[in-house]
């Protein structure tokens, strides 16, 4: 089996359904988080993936498994001294090979580079897999919420890097 990380402003396509199923798979759970997205401007987010995530204070990389897109991570610039950690999915099938790991080792090294003093993230009560990898192997802890959101049940976390 051939792991590759790479960045991924050029791989377009495979970002788009990457995203896709990811926030399909959010509004399925719970329909409220579409309003989320909007409020995130994330309709025009596939198409300005540099505006966003673009370096020198974000990046966007996906994970091919024997050339194929398995998995994906983002994080940009929230303030001064933070990052944000976005869109960490692992398709399916990719599951249980430590794709979502290696995603977020990478993050969390590009984040000490580019100098934030910690990273932040949200994330829903049902992705129990990564609560807990972000919980009890990164070593996130929960706060108190950083932005608004119509989906009262978010959680939001930090990392001090």
């Amino acid at each position: 089996m051939n792991i590759e990380i790479k960045l991924a402003y050029e791989a377009k396509e495979d970002i788009r359904a990457l995203f896709t199923e990811y926030t399909n798979m959010l509004v399925e759970e719970n329909p409220i988080f579409a309003e989320s997205l909007q409020a995130q401007n994330y309709d025009s987010e596939i198409d300005n993936l540099r505006d966003k995530y673009g370096l020198p204070d974000g990046r966007l990389y996906i994970v091919y498994v024997d050339d194929k897109a398995a998995g994906c991570v983002a994080c940009h610039r929230f303030d001064e001294e933070r990052g944000e950690l976005k869109r960490l999915y692992v398709y399916p099938k990719y599951r249980g090979q430590n794709l979502a790991g290696m995603l977020i080792d990478k993050i969390l090294i590009d984040a000490k580079e580019i100098g934030y003093k910690s990273i932040l993230l949200d994330t829903l009560p049902f992705l129990q897999g990564a609560i807990s990898l972000y919980k009890n192997r990164y070593d996130f802890k929960e706060i108190p919420k950083y932005y608004d959101t119509p989906v009262e049940e978010t959680i939001f976390m930090e990392k001090i890097l």
